[in-house]
């Protein structure tokens, strides 16, 4: 190259070098196709860039499009802490600067900007060498091909980001599909937040479904969390709304913890906590509220599917019963064959039905025992008179857990029939490690008034009905009924209606149908019937053996709930006649429907017990629904006086004049429902 000066030389290897960068940097890109990670462009981006400036460190920040939220942060040769801290004061500038506070004597910061618009910062250091005006310019050739990697990578992720919900989402109805507990459910749970995060703490908290208490049902633990720890995000998560990242636990400094609320229909179920050393990305929080989206639903058909398998559990048992009493007809083995299934239903080492004795006022014998020999020992049998008249005193359930000695657990209900005060049914030491939980005390009380029932009937024929009203301290019966409505927890008085739907000539049904039939039927009968209600947007109260009673107007206000509850009655009744024909087609039975609405006001709240509550509503036009489905013929639907009028230019109906009720006071217009205007 004769006669070319130094600095020609020189221009042209400056040239050279920016050329051969510009390569490599479009080589980096290039490598990078749909499918790809953008992360693993940026670390080529690092490591070419560390290799051209012999630089000890550089990181790379991208923030979100929308936020100053870090999308992506990458670095090599220092933390992520410091590599944010310095790409962040790099942002400051608007050209390329040096970046002060650095452990590095020479730190250079370039921001990545496109019209003004900030789109994140690079950072090189080095100890030993003052970054010079060619490689300044370099750098400067540097950020005008980061702004384009920027928009390229952006295009990737947002494609990433929505096939990674959609893997989640698809991930986790297939997991709703193929659990079948909860338990299991949670357990997918938590292998999808450990793979989607890549996290080294998940917690899943939720609400128990008897106690409302919060417990966790899901813990994965890489970093040895304390219990206080635990507590402490629980605490935390009570406060959040959406996904956030909450404050990591005193002993955990370095965890950064990412939570999301599980809220249904206003309802809040619990929490999921994902945690790891890294940051979390604006994406994260993204694919946080799509998972959440599902788990929250998941969870809700989860333990709508348990309240339907347990109501199959408790209506096989209840057949049981009905079956024995049919065949036994002396009370004693009557007594102990009932035992027998019931301390198969519930699994207990001893169960006991304590009835007042003929000949002595207040005090409980027991009349069947499944171990008898047990009371042999002073400890049970004072056991048994003990928690008896605890049952008695309380008015209602009673049990205990992890207890000590022989007797580790317990449970006791009344059996009352007709206000009358019959005895008690107990069972000691559950089969369970836990003791008798919530689906325990669940089948107690949808079984008593069977076993009362079944009582009461061989009572009468002994003629002992005279006997134990004797024998009765009326203090117990009126200290009983005095304290029937005191489990009131709380509640408000509201304008709802409220739906009663049941079976015509049900137990004529049971009776005559093989027991796998029934309660398949029954089951696909209730379901549908609650599928309807919630499509017109009412909460399901409760199953009263073959009745469904749905709410309208609570918890969620509605102007319209007596028109919604008159638009599900007209439904149910066409859906009850569908299935009837189906059901006829296969040569099985569907008895037919009657169906009750009642509007006005009523106590709504959660009532019950501290062993179990539900949110339910009291008053006039709840007895006053009831009464109505009670006197429907089948396959009609009767309608209470306010709720015609609320609805009375969108329905036709057929006036039934005044109609009297029991614990009705006063004479009530009823009408029968026709149809309804859509």
């Amino acid at each position: 190259m004769d006669g070319v000066t130094p600095n020609t030389r020189q221009a042209l290897a400056q040239k050279t070098q920016e050329l051969e960068l510009v390569q490599k940097l479009d080589q980096i890109r290039d490598r990078l196709n749909e499918d790809g990670n953008p992360q693993e462009m940026f670390e080529g981006f690092l490591q070419m860039l560390t290799d051209a400036f012999q630089a000890e460190a550089c990181a790379i920040l991208i923030l979100a499009e929308t936020s100053l939220e870090t999308e992506l942060l990458a670095c090599r040769g220092m933390p992520e802490s410091l590599a944010e801290t310095l790409c962040r004061a790099a942002l400051e500038n608007s050209e390329i600067q040096p970046v002060p506070d650095s452990p590095w004597a020479h730190t250079v910061g370039i921001p990545i900007v496109l019209d003004d618009y900030a789109m994140g910062a690079c950072v090189l250091a080095r100890q030993n060498e003052v970054f010079s005006d060619a490689e300044r310019e370099r750098l400067a050739l540097v950020e005008s091909q980061l702004d384009s990697a920027v928009i390229q990578a952006r295009s990737i992720w947002k494609l990433s980001q929505r096939n990674r919900e959609l893997e989640a989402i698809y991930t986790i109805d297939r997991l709703r599909d193929r659990t079948s507990s909860e338990s299991e459910l949670i357990s997918g749970f938590t292998g999808v937040l450990l793979s989607y995060f890549q996290a080294e703490l998940c917690v899943i908290a939720l609400t128990q479904i008897d106690t409302s208490d919060v417990l966790v049902r899901g813990l994965v633990d890489k970093v040895d969390i304390s219990g206080t720890a635990l507590d402490e995000i629980k605490r935390q998560c009570r406060q959040i709304s959406i996904p956030q990242v909450i404050p990591s636990p005193s002993d955990l400094p370095d965890l950064v913890l990412l939570a999301a609320p599980f809220v249904v229909a206003g309802a809040r179920l619990g929490a999921v906590v994902a945690g790891r050393r890294k940051s979390f990305t604006l994406g994260d929080h993204r694919l946080m509220h799509a998972i959440m989206t599902q788990m929250d639903s998941a969870v809700v058909h989860s333990r709508i599917v348990a309240q339907l398998s347990q109501r199959k559990k408790e209506l096989e048992i209840i057949y049981k019963i009905d079956r024995i009493r049919d065949r036994e007809k002396d009370l004693d083995a009557m007594l102990q064959a009932v035992l027998v299934e019931l301390t198969e239903a519930v699994p207990s080492e001893i169960g006991f039905i304590a009835l007042y004795n003929e000949g002595q006022e207040q005090e409980l014998q027991v009349q069947a025992l499944t171990n008898e020999s047990d009371l042999d020992q002073a400890v049970y049998g004072d056991m048994i008179q003990t928690i008896s008249r605890q049952a008695l005193r309380n008015g209602g359930m009673v049990f205990a857990n992890e207890q000590s000695g022989a007797i580790r657990s317990h449970l006791a209900i009344p059996l009352i029939l007709n206000d009358r005060v019959i005895g008690v049914f107990g069972l000691m030491n559950s089969a369970a490690s836990r003791g008798f939980d919530g689906d325990d005390r669940s089948m107690l009380q949808a079984i008593t008034s069977q076993v009362d029932t079944a009582i009461f009937e061989r009572l009468e024929q002994r003629r002992m009905r005279a006997i134990l009203s004797r024998s009765v301290d009326p203090k117990v019966v009126e200290h009983l009924l005095s304290r029937a409505n005191l489990n009131i927890l709380s509640g408000e008085r509201v304008n709802l209606s409220v739906l009663f739907a049941d079976l015509r000539g049900s137990t004529e049904w049971a009776e005559r149908t093989q027991p796998e039939e029934f309660v398949s039927t029954l089951n696909m009968f209730l379901g549908r019937m609650t599928d309807i209600i919630f499509e017109h947007g009412g909460t399901l109260d409760k199953f009263v053996g073959d009745q469904v009673i749905g709410l309208f107007g609570t918890p969620v206000h509605q102007e319209d709930h007596a028109y919604r509850a008159a638009a599900a009655a007209a439904q149910m009744r066409a859906a009850h006649l569908e299935l009837q024909a189906k059901l006829s087609d296969q040569g099985r039975e569907l008895p037919p429907l009657g169906i009750g609405v009642s509007s006005g006001e009523a106590i709504a709240g959660e009532i019950g017990h501290r062993i179990r509550s539900e949110f339910t509503a009291l008053g006039r036009i709840v007895n006053l629904g009831s009464r109505l489905c009670s006197a429907a013929e089948a396959d009609q639907i009767l309608l209470s006086e306010i709720t015609f009028t609320m609805t009375e230019r969108l329905i036709q109906v057929n006036p039934l004049g005044l109609q009297t009720f029991k614990g009705i006071n006063t004479p009530c217009a009823v009408y029968e429902l026709v149809s309804v205007r859509r």
